[in-house]
């Protein structure tokens, strides 16, 4: 029979079956999906170890009648004894309450000397025949393991993004809460295979590492221990290397499934029903796991603050990891090639490190697309002021077929963007201004912005010029003969070429970047 049943059939709590069961009184066989499977001697044992325990029998007592070195008879003999000397002392108890409450003295008056003398003729109970037996086994929660494992999960993650970003520069990483990762996925498995190799390599390692040295030296990790949780052997000693590594390496492969995005949804819920069905989980049989039962109102909040302070540090870091190698000047083109070849490896994927190069003599932008190609770059001279200009040029595939016949399509402005290198604008800002490290990626974004927003004057007009909010001012320049501009009449402006049939002609964009 499943737990369940047995709860209805003993009228007994399931914390207290699994207490009887950690105690050796019960032996369930397992079911292959690892559930216990509880016989009717099982049922009858609890049966008699409920009505010794409300006679105020001890479990050492029962214990042995268990194992045949103790009789009925003599339990409950030594048990009569016992209560008869409680009762005793009871009485004598009852006398002097009531001996006291007919004297009528108030308690700044009392005089306990000769009530003490007269109690300890015959002393009063301590109670331990009495007490009302507790026999739970204090399983923790499963709301506060699990946030006590997200918790522990956030701090781990933390000196592996401190080593991705500033010891491997690796800036790409994935979000396993993002749900659109997912279809993707279906479609470009690849994504599912990087997501694995950046969120579940690097947790499991990190855990493998930190979580045994808490447990260990502890008894505890930092999110269990701020849940009122305890992991311990039965005589309250903290775990071995070896049970902390066991116990972890149990968490992680069958309580986490490895990490691994929706593997380790549907085993956190497998764990949450085993907790709820007042099972052990796997990986703590044999361990002593309680939680204290008090002090979630401070818990909680600490929780939640806790959590705030780790999210706040993965921020920081990443937006530390912006800063350049000179992030507060440029004396020198050489150092503005460094400034951009960082950039492009820390924004954009797989993105080399020699994205500006010279070569006899002439900078070269090394950063052609599928689209724009780069070239003639001119960076300053010593002694003048820093500033540069270079030459977008797209050819593009504008012509498609369709029912047999080929149709031209437009241009729209959002093509001229990647014209206006944002990367390089980027760099020349340190000329302008300090890098703004801890808002990098602020002022990125409003850079984009500011850049989409100059792309539509210089389809319009032909030419635009603005100053950025980095502080760089761009004049750019549009060649492109062959095309017209339509849809001034919708605020939608596009290009269309009219040419003859075949490739169209370049559209070239001159750019020039100056401090303003």
């Amino acid at each position: 029979m499943t737990i369940k049943e047995l709860e209805a059939l003993v009228s007994l709590p399931r914390a207290s079956i699994r207490f009887y069961e950690q105690e050796g009184f019960l032996s369930p066989r397992r079911l292959k999906n690892n559930y216990r499977d509880y016989s009717p001697q099982d049922a009858r044992t609890l049966s008699k170890i409920k009505l010794l325990r409300q006679l105020h029998l001890d479990l050492d007592s029962i214990r042995r009648l268990e194992a045949g070195e103790l009789t009925l008879a003599q339990a409950l003999e030594d048990q009569l004894s016992a209560l008869g000397e409680d009762r005793a002392a009871l009485d004598r108890a009852d006398e002097v309450c009531r001996s006291l409450l007919r004297a009528g003295t108030d308690y700044a008056a009392l005089d306990p000397g000769p009530w003490l003398e007269e109690l300890e003729r015959r002393p009063a109970p301590s109670g331990p025949h009495l007490a009302k037996p507790r026999d739970t086994l204090n399983l923790p929660s499963p709301w506060r393991r699990f946030f006590a494992r997200r918790l522990d999960s956030l701090l781990y993650g933390l000196p592996w993004l401190a080593i991705r970003l500033f010891v491997l520069h690796s800036y790409e990483h994935y979000d396993p809460l993002d749900l659109s990762l997912y279809p993707v996925s279906l479609v470009l498995p690849y994504l599912l295979l990087e997501s694995i190799l950046l969120t579940a390599v690097p947790a499991i390692l990190t855990a493998a590492v930190l979580e045994p040295a808490f447990l260990h030296l502890l008894g505890a990790t930092p999110g269990k221990w701020i849940m009122g949780l305890e992991v311990r052997n039965r005589d309250g000693s903290f775990l071995t290397w070896e049970q902390a590594g066991a116990r972890t390496m149990g968490v992680i492969f069958r309580g986490e499934g490895l990490y691994i995005p929706l593997i380790d949804l549907w085993r956190n819920w497998r764990s949450y029903r085993t907790c709820m069905d007042g099972q052990v989980l796997p990986w703590d049989e044999g361990l002593s796991y309680t939680q204290k039962p008090r002090g979630l109102a401070w818990r909680a909040p600490l929780l939640a603050a806790v959590f705030v302070l780790c999210l706040c540090a993965q921020s920081v870091m990443i937006s530390v990891s912006y800063a350049l190698p000179y992030p507060d000047g440029l004396s020198s083109p050489a150092q503005l090639a460094e400034n951009y070849n960082a950039l492009c490896v820390r924004r954009g994927a797989g993105a080399h490190r020699d994205a500006l190069i010279q070569e006899d003599g002439r900078w070269v932008l090394d950063r052609d697309t599928a689209a724009w190609t780069y070239g003639d770059l001119t960076l300053w001279n010593l002694g003048e002021d820093p500033q540069a200009s270079y030459t977008a040029q797209l050819i593009p595939d504008i012509q498609a077929e369709q029912g047999g016949q080929t149709v031209i399509r437009s241009i729209s402005s959002d093509r001229l963007v990647p014209a206006l290198d944002e990367e390089l604008i980027l760099a020349l800002s340190c000329a302008a201004r300090p890098w703004p490290r801890l808002t990098a990626e602020r002022a990125t974004a409003r850079l984009a912005h500011e850049l989409e927003d100059l792309a539509e004057p210089l389809m319009t007009q032909g030419a635009a010029e603005a100053e950025l909010s980095c502080g760089i001012r761009v004049r750019a320049q549009l060649d492109a003969p062959g095309y017209i501009e339509i849809g001034q009449q919708t605020n939608d402006v596009q290009l269309l070429w009219l040419g003859p049939s075949g490739s169209p002609s370049p559209i070239t964009v001159r750019v020039t970047l100056s401090l303003a």
